[in-house]
């Protein structure tokens, strides 16, 4: 099938340069779209609605936006996407066509400055989540620095911009109105913690690295979240290793019953199902991604028993926000439940929680579980 694509399009290539060469010494007739575009793979197409189970909708998710993009940056699909700070007005910005720089995790940042309250030497409205993004975070317990960036998707920046709720003017307005935060369900947004390493002789193995301003880091950390249900999708990833990712599934465990062999995981590495491992061959996915793993899925608030469900990542909650052992109390879709704001441009800050939503203040409105909406002017 796929060579005889390929001839058609050489045919009509052929057939294009005879019908509209020069005549006479004139400039050829241009004409657009002569020759048809060949489609990516069914792998690289995002779904548009929940598969069979909760894991395999994450895993198709996460092979259509890690899909070959170039051979240069960007290399993957999200890595196209626009990053939070862009959208949202921040001056650290690079040269157009370039990465956008990496910045601290808004949540590391905001839970040392609460430690800090604690001890009396800071006061609660001085914690902005919108002066999140300085610099990377130093761990003094791991010895690690830790970079992170968010995107996202086309639809997901549609939505900002088109409401101006990329500024804080525009939110108190939505508020004012009335009119309800709601992301469009092909909505979906990309953390990635990148991890510095020492140097770029000797990078990990399996591992996705990337260079950046003459450093390398190593991609130890992917959350994402779709909007293919209201209470949206919840994913988070890591590499098999025990360099880059020590504590992967130590903490909370693993749990992939569509792509992991065997499905539950304490840290060991396990095999790619049959399923999952044609899904990626069917994307074309670069070899360090088959060494991905899943850590688990949210989808509510709590379980069938009505259990709080718990998921974090050893890097992104683990290392980069605390240390692992704050990952029991972590609630990746209770933490983004409490991403609010009110008429006067006030907004309540992250937690580790876990379980049900809980009540908000008077006068603070739900932004339907995006964050990064905290980071307006």
């Amino acid at each position: 099938m796929n060579k005889l694509v390929s001839l058609l399009a050489v045919v009509v290539v052929i057939v294009t340069a005879v019908m509209f060469r020069p005549v006479n010494g004139s400039q050829p007739v241009v004409m657009a779209a002569t020759v048809p575009m060949l489609q990516s793979p069914p792998a690289c197409t995002f779904p548009t609605q929940m598969a069979s189970t909760p894991e395999e909708t994450a895993w198709q998710l996460f092979v259509a936006a890690t899909c070959p993009a170039g051979t240069q940056y960007p290399y993957v699909v999200w890595e196209q996407w626009t990053d939070q700070n862009q959208i949202y007005g921040s001056t650290a910005l690079t040269a157009e066509g370039k990465r956008p720089r990496f910045h601290m995790s808004p949540l590391a940042r905001i839970m040392r400055e609460k430690a800090k309250q604690k001890k009396g030497r800071l006061k609660a409205e001085q914690i902005l989540p919108e002066s999140a993004n300085e610099n990377c975070n130093s761990q003094t317990w791991s010895k690690r620095t830790i970079c992170e960036e968010a995107r996202l998707n086309p639809d997901a920046q549609k939505y900002v911009q088109s409401n101006n709720l990329n500024t804080l003017a525009g939110q108190e307005q939505f508020v004012k109105a009335g009119t309800a935060f709601q992301f469009t369900p092909p909505s979906i947004e990309i953390k990635a913690d990148w991890i510095l390493l020492p140097s770029c002789s000797n990078p990990p193995t399996n591992v996705h690295v990337e260079t950046v301003d003459g450093s390398c880091y190593a991609l130890g950390g992917i959350h994402l979240i779709s909007k293919l249900i209201d209470k949206w999708v919840w994913a988070t990833f890591e590499p098999q290793n025990s360099v880059t990712n020590p504590q992967r599934c130590k903490v909370l465990g693993c749990n992939d019953p569509w792509g992991s062999q065997p499905a539950r995981s304490s840290g060991a590495a396990t095999q790619l199902t049959s399923a999952l491992a044609a899904l990626m061959k069917q994307a074309n996915l670069a070899p360090e991604w088959l060494n991905y793993r899943l850590d688990g899925v949210q989808v509510d608030f709590v379980d069938a028993k009505n259990k709080p469900t718990i998921l974090g990542n050893s890097i992104i909650e683990g290392d980069n926000a605390g240390n692992p052992r704050l990952m029991k109390k972590a609630s990746c879709i209770t933490c983004h439940d409490l991403s609010t704001v009110n008429v006067q441009g006030q907004q309540l800050s992250p937690d580790f929680i876990v379980g049900p939503p809980g009540n908000i203040p008077a006068g603070y409105v739900r932004r339907d579980f995006v964050w990064s909406l905290s980071l307006a002017h």
